[in-house]
């Protein structure tokens, strides 16, 4: 299988999340079949559709990568188990945790299952994925919409300026790599 360039979004808001996402970052390297490329800025967000007093770190990583979609994600679990997250299914909604991956895209596939859906259906409302892809990946084209990124990030702020989308606070750390 040839290598497929994969961006994955990282994210923690228990714990130290700088060093947390940089040390998982550098797990996910260690794996078979995964070539990490890049890790954009690292950027303090407030919590988006949750109740938490704890904001998150929030970046995305570019790798390439031979698995299969379904055997990546399973990769992302485990590394987020690793790193302390559980997940607890009778609680509703999202949940404060150490570590959070989300595979956002894969190449240019398009996929729609149980366990997986690709590209991950809420980049285009979500700040804390945008902006560290833009860091990435301005001119990358979602493969269903065919919206670049760039323009992604500027129709979300326009939503928030215009209060049809929630407000959404983020802010650089400057603490790449």
């Amino acid at each position: 299988m040839t290598a497929v360039e994969t961006y994955i979004g990282l994210g923690s808001n228990l714990g130290d999340g700088p060093s947390l996402l940089n040390q998982a970052w550098e797990r996910l390297g260690e794996f078979e079949g995964i070539r990490l490329i890049a890790l954009s800025g690292l950027y303090k967000t407030a919590p988006v559709d949750m109740e938490s007093h704890h904001w998150f770190t929030n970046g995305v990583g570019k790798i390439k990568t031979d698995l299969s979609p379904p055997a990546l994600l399973k990769t992302l679990l485990q590394t987020e188990a690793i790193f302390g997250r559980t997940r607890d299914a009778k609680s509703p909604g999202y949940q404060d945790r150490a570590l959070d991956l989300d595979l956002l895209y894969y190449g240019d596939t398009i996929m729609n299952t149980p366990d997986l859906v690709l590209p991950h259906p809420r980049i285009g409302d979500r700040l804390f994925v945008l902006v560290p892809l833009m860091d990435l990946a301005p001119d990358h084209r979602d493969p269903v919409s065919g919206t670049t990124i760039s323009s992604m990030e500027k129709q979300l702020n326009s939503r928030i300026k215009d209060n049809t989308s929630q407000h959404q606070e983020i802010i650089s750390v400057n603490l790449m790599k």
